[in-house]
C-alpha cells in the first residue's frame, strides 16, 4: 500500500464521519483513532493509541509509514510535545551518570542510553556482555537486544517493537518505547497499592484529585482542564499551602504565564522537574501522555525545607461571636482566632447579617505575645442567621463559615451547662489502643437552644479528625481512632462555653511490653528471588497482636504473610523484587517495637562483582602444587566456571575441592614455564581473569657454588675434609631448603627439597656431606674422601643440575700406596743380578707412576727400572744392579713424591765364590771384544769355562779397577750366582762355572772394587739335564 493511498483514507475515514469534524479541528490525532476505531472490520491500516486499558502505544505493522509521516507529522502537534518531553524525561534520570539524550532518533540506536537508563530505573545490572563502544551495526543490534529482553524479564510487555525499529531511529516506535518505560517505572509503580478499580489512567486522576482535595476543584482529564494553568497552581498550591496563595485569583486567560509560574515553584519547592514547557502544556494540542509524565512527579513529591507554606487547617477559632450563645441584637459579639500555628500569613474576617440589614462592622487584630493570635468584636444589629467567614492566605479556616442565631428574647438564649450529660471510653481511655475506635455520647436535651461543638488534640498538639452522629433528639454520638499512645485531650463545649470537665483528659496506653519482643533473621542475606522468614518472638511480651509494614527501596509497601502457633511465635515471610533497603516496621499490641523500624538489604539475584579470588602471589613454583580460592559468597546466586590455561592456550588440570561457606579451594600444578590464567565466569559473566608466572623455586642460574674443594687443580686428599659454599640468596626469594640426595636419609614425609646435593665415591656410593646455613642463603658444604679416586658432586633442584654440574673431583691417598721388595729395602741385593719391589696403587686413584734410580753408574751403564702394571694400580718395578754400591730410587705418584718425599736407598752387595768341583767335565767358552763364545748347551755335569781376551776398551776400563782384574760371574735361572773360578793370564782370562740348575744362564762382567758393569751377556748359555 503506498502512502499516498494511506493519507486518503485516513482523511477520507474522518470526513466520513460527522462527529469527527468538529473534533478534528480541535484535536486531529484523537479524532483519527476514534474514526478508525469505527472501522475494525476494515483492511486498511490501524492505530491504537493509550487508553485507560492498555498504557503502551501498539501499531499495526501495516500502518508503520504513515502514522507519523502522513498524518501526524503534519497535523498534530502534541507528536512534537511528546518528543520534547520524553526526551527531558530521560535526560533527567541519564543525568546522574552525565549522560544526555539530544535527539531520539539517533542517540538511542547504539542501545547504550537505553542500557544506562534501564539501570537506573530497575536499580539493576543489565547483565550480560554489551558493547561499551559499538562502531559497527551488529554491536549497536546486540546491546537494543539486550535492553528488549532485559525489559521482558521485567515483566514489561513489548508489543510490535524490535530492534531495527530503534536502530533505524522510527520515531513513532521509540516515542512508545519510552513511553512504555515512564509507564512502568514512574506512573505503574506508584499506582500498585491502588485498588480503587479502574484502568491506569482513571488511577493517576484520583490520585492527583486526592491532592486537589482542601481546594475543592477536581480534574476530569489530562489535557484541557490543566490549560489555563490555574488548576496546576492550585495543584501546587494544596501540596504546599501558601505556596501560590493567590491561586484562586489567577486570571485564566495568562494560561502560560500562569502555567509557568506554577512549573518554577513546583521545581524549585517540590522537586518535581520541569519535563513540560509551559507553553506546550498551555498548547491546544497539549498531549495527555506528556502531562501525564509530568503530573505523576506530584505523588511522591516532598516539601523542601524553608518552603513558604502555611497550613490554615490548624487555626481554631472560638468564643461567643463565632458559636452565637449568648448573644443579642445591639450587643457586642466576641470572638478569638488561633493562627499561630499556620505559619506566615494573613487573617480576614467577614460577617454577614440576615438578608436586608445593613453590613456588618468587625473589628480585629493581634493580641499577646504569642504571634498568630487574633481577637475580634463585631456589633449585630438584627435578629437573625448571620454568617461569620474566617480565612488565612485567602483559604478558609477549618468548619468556617460559621452560622450562628442572634434572637432578641433572652430565654432562648440561656443554657444550663449542667444539664449536658457525657459518657463513653472515648472520654475515659478505658480499653482504647491506636488506631482503635473510640467512642462517647453527649446528651444536651435539656441543657439549651445550643450544640455540642467537639474538639480533639492529640499527643503531639494536632487536631484528632472525629464523626458525629446526630439523633435529631438532643443526643450526639461521637466516634475517633487515636493515632497513637499518649494523652488526649477531648474538648467540649456548649453554646460557646465548655463544660465543667472539659476538657477530658484521655490517656491511651500500651497494654503490651513490646520492648521484649525479638526479632531474628534480619542479618541474613537476602536476594531477589528469595522468600525470607524473618521469626518474631512475643510470648514474653503479653498479649497483643502483631502487625507489620514492609516498605521497598521505591516506597511500596510489600504484600506479606505473618503466621503464628498461637504461643507467641510468629513468621514473616517476604517476596522482595527490589534490590536495596527494604524496611521493616513492627508493632505489638498498637507499640511500635523498640529500635525499629528494621532494615533488611535485598541484593540482586547475582553480583558477579563480588566474586573474590583469593591468591596471595602473582609468581608460582614449577612443579609444585599451587592452591587458590574463589569466594563467590557474596555473589548470590549463579554458577561458578573456572579453567586454566597454560601460555599456548591448552587447559591445565585442575582439582576442586568442596565448597565451604561459598569458598572453594582449586589446586593445579605448573609443569613448564610460562604464563598461566586463571580464567572464571560466574553466572556467565565474566569475573577472574588472573595471570600467574610459573618459575623454578630456585633460579639455578643465580647460584653460586665455588670453594677451595672444587679447585680443579688442586686434588683432594685422602682423609682430608673438603669444603665448598653454595650462595642461593639471589637464586630465591624466601627460606630454602637443602638436603643430600640421598634416600636413607630422606625424612619421613618425603617433602621436596629447593635443592639437593650428592656426592659420589670412586666406589659408585654417595658420601655423607654436612650443610650448615652460615647466612640467610648461603650455605657451607663439607665431605671427607676416605678412598683416592674420582668424586662427582652434582646439585640439582627437580631433577634439573645447576649450572657446571656435575663436577669431577680427585682425591688422592698417597698415605695408602704401598711400596714394599727388595729392590727398596737396605740389605739383601746382591751386585750383578737384577732386583725390583712393587708399588701397590690401588686405593691411591688413578695417577701416573713414575721411577728414577740413582746409582754408580752413568750415562748408558745408569740403571733403568722397568715399570710393568699387573692388576688396576699395582705396578712391578724392575731394575738393574750389575755394580755394587749404594742406590737412591726415587718413587712419584702423579706430582707427588712418595716415602714422604725421601728417596728409597738399597745398598748392593758383592757375593764371594768358592773353588771348582775337579770332578767336572771342562767346557770352555771364548769370550772376544766382550763377547762370549759358549755352546748352546751344556750338562750340570759339566764345567763350562769362559774365555775372555781384553779388548782395547776393556783394557782401558779395565785399569780403571784397579789392581784387581774384573770379575766374571755367572747367574743361573733365578738369578743365583754360579760358582765360578777364574784364571788370569796375559789378556786372557779364563772363567769355570760349575751350574747346579737347568735352564738359561747369563755372565755378568764387572770390576771387582765397583758395581760397574761392563757387560751383561744374557741367555749366554742352556744348562741341560
Amino acid at each position: 500500500m503506498s502512502q499516498k493511498k494511506t493519507r486518503y483514507h485516513i482523511y477520507d475515514t474522518v470526513r466520513q464521519d460527522p462527529e469527527q469534524v468538529t473534533e478534528f479541528k480541535r484535536d486531529p490525532g484523537k479524532a483519527i483513532r476514534a474514526s478508525l476505531r469505527k472501522k475494525k472490520k476494515s483492511k486498511k491500516p490501524v492505530i491504537v493509541c493509550p487508553d485507560e486499558a492498555d498504557m503502551t502505544q501498539q501499531v499495526n505493522e501495516d500502518e508503520r509509514t504513515c502514522y507519523l509521516d502522513d498524518v501526524i507529522s503534519e497535523n498534530v502537534g502534541w507528536i512534537r510535545i511528546q518528543e520534547k518531553t520524553f526526551k527531558r524525561w530521560m535526560n533527567e534520570h541519564l543525568k546522574h551518570r552525565k549522560l544526555e539524550v539530544e535527539d531520539i532518533t539517533e542517540d538511542l540506536n547504539d542501545g547504550l542510553a537505553l542500557i544506562n537508563l534501564l539501570e537506573i530505573l530497575s536499580h539493576k545490572s543489565i547483565g550480560g556482555h554489551y558493547t561499551k563502544r559499538p562502531r559497527i551495526n551488529a554491536q549497536k543490534m546486540e546491546n537494543i537486544v539486550l535492553t528488549l529482553n532485559f525489559m521482558k524479564g521485567e515483566g514489561i510487555k513489548i508489543v510490535n517493537i524490535d530492534s531495527t525499529d530503534i536502530m533505524q531511529g522510527n520515531m513513532k516506535l521509540t516515542l512508545g518505547l519510552i513511553w512504555t518505560l515512564i509507564f512502568n517505572y514512574q506512573i505503574a509503580a506508584n499506582l500498585r497499592d491502588d485498588n480503587s478499580g479502574g484502568g491506569p489512567k482513571k488511577k493517576l486522576l484520583n490520585k492527583i484529585n486526592q491532592k486537589l482535595k482542601p481546594s475543592g476543584r477536581k480534574a476530569t482529564n489530562f489535557t484541557t482542564d490543566w490549560m489555563d494553568g490555574t488548576l496546576l497552581a492550585c495543584l501546587v498550591n494544596c501540596i504546599a499551602p501558601g505556596l501560590i496563595p493567590n491561586y484562586a485569583i489567577l486570571n485564566s486567560d495568562d494560561k502560560v504565564e500562569n502555567t509557568r509560574l506554577a512549573m518554577d515553584l513546583a521545581e524549585t519547592w517540590l522537586g518535581v522537574s520541569k519535563l513540560l514547557a509551559p507553553e506546550d502544556m498551555a498548547s491546544t494540542s497539549a498531549d495527555d501522555l506528556s502531562n501525564m509524565t509530568y503530573l505523576s512527579g506530584f505523588l511522591d513529591c516532598k516539601v523542601k525545607e524553608g518552603a513558604p507554606v502555611v497550613y490554615p487547617n490548624r487555626a481554631i477559632c472560638r468564643g461567643p461571636g463565632i458559636t452565637g450563645v449568648g448573644l443579642l441584637p445591639g450587643k457586642p459579639a466576641h470572638f478569638e482566632i488561633d493562627a499561630s500555628k499556620c505559619g506566615a500569613g494573613d487573617v480576614e474576617v467577614t460577617v454577614i447579617g440576615p438578608d436586608g440589614s445593613d453590613p456588618v462592622k468587625v473589628e480585629y487584630a493581634a493580641s499577646g505575645d504569642t504571634p498568630g493570635i487574633y481577637t475580634g468584636t463585631y456589633h449585630p444589629k438584627d435578629e437573625g442567621e448571620y454568617t461569620v467567614n474566617v480565612t488565612f492566605c485567602g483559604v478558609d479556616v477549618p468548619k468556617a463559615p460559621f452560622k450562628l442565631n442572634i434572637y432578641g428574647d433572652g430565654p432562648r438564649n440561656k443554657l444550663d451547662l449542667s444539664k449536658v450529660k457525657c459518657e463513653g471510653p472515648g472520654l475515659t481511655g478505658e480499653d482504647i489502643l491506636p488506631d482503635d475506635k473510640a467512642w462517647f455520647k453527649i446528651n444536651y436535651l435539656e441543657a439549651g437552644p445550643a450544640e455540642p461543638k467537639v474538639e480533639i488534640v492529640g499527643p503531639d498538639s494536632q487536631p484528632v479528625p472525629f464523626t458525629v452522629e446526630q439523633d435529631g433528639k438532643g443526643e450526639q454520638y461521637v466516634q475517633y481512632k487515636p493515632p497513637k499512645f499518649g494523652m488526649y485531650n477531648v474538648a467540649i463545649n456548649f453554646g460557646g462555653m465548655p463544660l465543667p470537665n472539659s476538657p477530658y483528659k484521655v490517656k491511651v496506653t500500651p497494654q503490651v511490653d513490646a520492648s521484649k519482643v525479638k526479632i531474628s533473621g534480619l542479618a541474613q542475606v537476602v536476594r531477589i528471588g528469595d522468600s525470607p522468614v524473618f521469626n518474631i518472638d512475643t510470648s514474653a511480651a503479653g498479649d497483643g497482636k502483631l502487625e507489620a509494614q514492609i516498605i521497598s527501596p521505591s516506597g511500596k509497601v510489600l504484600k506479606h504473610i505473618i503466621d503464628d502457633d498461637d504461643k507467641g511465635h510468629h513468621t514473616i515471610k517476604i517476596n522482595p523484587s527490589e534490590v536495596g533497603t527494604h524496611t521493616i516496621n513492627l508493632v505489638y499490641g498498637k507499640v511500635p517495637v523498640p529500635h525499629g523500624p528494621f532494615n533488611v538489604k535485598v541484593r540482586p539475584e547475582s553480583e558477579p562483582d563480588k566474586v573474590k579470588l583469593e591468591i596471595g602471589m602473582d609468581t608460582i613454583r614449577l612443579g609444585e602444587p599451587t592452591s587458590f580460592h574463589v569466594d563467590t559468597s557474596e555473589a548470590g546466586n549463579g554458577d561458578l566456571k573456572l579453567r586454566i590455561l597454560d601460555d599456548k592456550g591448552n587447559e591445565v588440570d585442575v582439582f576442586q575441592d568442596i565448597t565451604v561457606g561459598g569458598k572453594t579451594e582449586y589446586t593445579f600444578t605448573p609443569t613448564k614455564e610460562g604464563t598461566y590464567t586463571i580464567d572464571a565466569s560466574f553466572a556467565g559473566v565474566p569475573v577472574i581473569e588472573k595471570e600467574l608466572k610459573a618459575e623454578p623455586r630456585l633460579k639455578l642460574d643465580k647460584l653460586n657454588i665455588f670453594g677451595d674443594g672444587l679447585n680443579s687443580n688442586k686434588p683432594l686428599k685422602v682423609g682430608e675434609e673438603c669444603k665448598m659454599t653454595i650462595d642461593a640468596s639471589r637464586a630465591m626469594t624466601g627460606a630454602i631448603k637443602i638436603r643430600e640426595k640421598d634416600p636413607s636419609k630422606m625424612s619421613a614425609d618425603h617433602d621436596k627439597a629447593d635443592l639437593e646435593l650428592l656426592v659420589v665415591g670412586p666406589d659408585g656410593r654417595p658420601v655423607a656431606l654436612e650443610i650448615e646455613e652460615s647466612d640467610e642463603g648461603v650455605f657451607k658444604v663439607a665431605f671427607t674422601p676416605d678412598k683416592a679416586g674420582e668424586y662427582l658432586f652434582v646439585a640439582e633442584s627437580e631433577g634439573v643440575a645447576a649450572p657446571k654440574c656435575p663436577i669431577n673431583l680427585k682425591a688422592r691417598g698417597l698415605k695408602s700406596v704401598k711400596i714394599y721388595g727388595p729392590g727398596v729395602e737396605p740389605l739383601g741385593n746382591i751386585c750383578g743380578f737384577d732386583t725390583h719391589f712393587i708399588v701397590d696403587a690401588r686405593e691411591a686413584g688413578e695417577e701416573k707412576l713414575s721411577v728414577d734410580i740413582a746409582g754408580p753408574g752413568t750415562g748408558e751403564f745408569k740403571p733403568q727400572p722397568t715399570i710393568m702394571e699387573q692388576k688396576k694400580g699395582l705396578y712391578h718395578v724392575k731394575y738393574d744392579q750389575s755394580l755394587h754400591n749404594n742406590y737412591k730410587v726415587e718413587v712419584k705418584y702423579g706430582d707427588e713424591k712418595l716415602n714422604k718425599g725421601k728417596p728409597f736407598k738399597p745398598k748392593v752387595h758383592t757375593h764371594n765364590v768358592g773353588a771348582f768341583n775337579a770332578s767336572r767335565r771342562r767346557v770352555e767358552i771364548q769370550v772376544t771384544h766382550m763377547a762370549l763364545e759358549a755352546p748352546e748347551s751344556a750338562s750340570v755335569d759339566d764345567y763350562i769355562d769362559l774365555n775372555l781376551k781384553f779388548a782395547q776398551r776393556f783394557k782401558q776400563t779395565a785399569s780403571v779397577c784397579g789392581t784387581q782384574p774384573p770379575q766374571v760371574k755367572v747367574l743361573g735361572p733365578n738369578n743365583k750366582l754360579v760358582d765360578t773360578k777364574t784364571n788370569v793370564k796375559d789378556s786372557m782370562y779364563k772363567i769355570r762355572a760349575s751350574p747346579v740348575e737347568v735352564g738359561p744362564h747369563k755372565v755378568v762382567v764387572r770390576c771387582s772394587d765397583s758395581d760397574l758393569v761392563y757387560g751383561a751377556f744374557n741367555n749366554m748359555f742352556n744348562i741341560t739335564t
